[in-house]
């Protein structure tokens, strides 16, 4: 009996019409990070108009640093990350160092910027590479519109 009423369960779904949904598995968000020096990293929301033109200000992170490569050949860009959730909230921005041919040369220094959606506050920003940390940038300010930080 039990074992009809397990079965009854398992394919319960299936009579209705529906399938089972089988979980979704998120591929890796960590990349091997190629990065042999960075420095000079800055993070900060800046409210910008949006894209249909109206007098509408949109909140945006903006982060910018330098990094060094191994040589040239290798593209670099900032990609959003997790959100901790501790004392306050820490955005994980991850730093991709991908070989775009062959790598050659001496060590090479790119400058690197990125501008993502902005939660309403941020305790910190934290910049990954590999499944490092190579910056914690805090505090991180509120640009009014003339570009001057906010008193908040």
């Amino acid at each position: 009996m039990k074992s009809l009423r397990l079965a009854a369960i398992l394919f319960l779904p299936l009579l209705g019409g529906s399938c089972l949904m089988l979980p979704v598995v998120e591929e890796n968000v960590y990349s091997p990070c190629h990065a042999v020096a960075s420095s000079g990293w800055t993070a900060h929301v800046e409210r910008i108009p949006d894209h249909h033109n109206r007098p509408v200000l949109k909140p945006i992170l903006i982060v910018r640093g330098r990094v060094t490569v191994p040589g040239e050949g290798y593209d670099v860009s900032l990609d959003l990350g997790p959100v901790q959730k501790l004392n306050g909230t820490v955005q994980q921005i991850l730093l991709r160092t991908t070989p775009s041919g062959a790598a050659a040369g001496a060590p090479t220094m790119v400058d690197v910027s990125g501008a993502f959606p902005a939660r309403k506050s941020y305790a910190a920003v934290t910049i990954r590479c590999g499944d490092g940390t190579i910056a914690i940038i805090k505090p991180v300010p509120r640009m009014n519109v003339r570009g001057s930080p906010t008193s908040s």
